[in-house]
């Protein structure tokens, strides 16, 4: 299963990153980002069937997600490619 975030996803892990860099440890943005990866390379498979998101802006756009801690992560599977199009939190969607 090959992961491919677009840009939004990317500028959103690096502000992440930076903000818990800035609050914790040397290397703790880097860390976090690492577990994120992570867990979207386990939950986003392609052998599963995922319902649509429940926001509505999101629905229609066919945009699968998933939630880790706060975020949210909107993607998308096709050919065995998931597509990972936006990192929301989830504060912003309600």
């Amino acid at each position: 299963m090959k992961i491919v975030l677009k840009r939004q996803p990317q500028i959103t892990l690096a502000a992440i990153a930076s903000f818990t860099e800035s609050k914790n440890t040397k290397g703790s943005g880097k860390r976090f980002i690492l577990r994120f990866v992570k867990f979207i390379e386990k939950h986003a498979l392609g052998n599963v069937i995922y319902s649509l998101c429940k926001h509505p802006v999101l629905a229609d756009l066919n945009y699968c997600c998933i939630f880790y801690n706060k975020w949210v992560i909107a993607f998308t599977i096709e050919n065995n490619i998931t597509t990972i199009h936006t990192i929301i939190h989830g504060s912003v969607l309600k």
